[in-house]
């Protein structure tokens, strides 16, 4: 039986309701509110608490926020060394959204910030494409008093460029051809790598089918399906 533990911030309850799911759906789970700690496989919730302790342990499985139903699922991966994540997968048909037609239009752009991110380049790049390039701060960093949605900014625009975020999946899903600079994004088979490229508008069945398999309700933790697909994927 493998020993393993549960990073996690008590001060936060959504990562609180993460740990309970877990050890109902995995009797071998201890939780813990220390970084630190002996095991042979770790479970880290969210990218900021115990990754630098144990981003480089052979078995880590981290959990971050969803692409889709957010927050009553959440995208779960082993650590990769690159930092990327090993996901599982299947053959049994999992729901996911339905994506809208692409956009044919490429004249407006929505650059679309993470939070703390310096977008001038990629402003000034998309400048040189785009007839008209807007910026969409993360709500975190805007001053703006009533923040508009993304997904009407994005049915104001033709294109939209976004970096590791989930906007890039919102995005996508609206049909907005993409243009995604991180290339660990779980996105970047249905965008473009670059200003320079050419949109996607191709299939996004494969993709989603693959992304089905990237995230679980808490329902599907606690019932102990998600450490069944993940088990298998390590």
């Amino acid at each position: 039986m493998h020993k393993i533990l549960f990073h996690y911030n008590t001060g936060l309850a959504h990562q609180c309701e993460h740990a309970r799911a877990f050890i109902k759906g995995c009797r071998e789970v201890i939780v813990t509110d220390l970084p630190t700690g002996e095991a042979d496989i770790h479970i880290i919730s969210g990218p900021h608490f115990a990754y630098e302790q144990w981003k480089d342990h052979p078995r880590v499985l981290m959990i971050d926020r969803a692409w889709w139903d957010d927050p009553n699922s959440v995208s779960i991966g082993w650590l990769q060394p690159d930092g990327s994540r090993k996901f599982a997968s299947g053959l049994h048909q999992r729901p996911h959204p339905v994506p809208e037609p692409w956009k044919v239009r490429e004249c407006s752009c929505l650059v679309m910030a993470d939070y703390g991110q310096n977008v001038s380049e990629v402003e000034h790049l998309a400048k040189m494409r785009f007839t008209s390039v807007k910026t969409r701060l993360h709500p975190a960093d805007s001053t703006e008093r009533h923040v508009t949605t993304l997904q009407t900014k994005l049915r104001l625009h033709d294109v939209a460029i976004g970096h590791a975020g989930t906007s890039v999946f919102d995005a996508v899903m609206q049909g907005v051809p993409t243009i995604c600079t991180d290339p660990l994004n779980e996105c970047m088979p249905v965008c473009a790598p670059s200003t320079s490229s050419v949109l996607y508008r191709g299939s996004r069945t494969k993709w989603l089918r693959e992304m089905s398999y990237k995230q679980f309700t808490l329902a599907e933790i606690k019932d102990g399906t998600a450490w069944e697909l993940l088990e298998n994927a390590l």
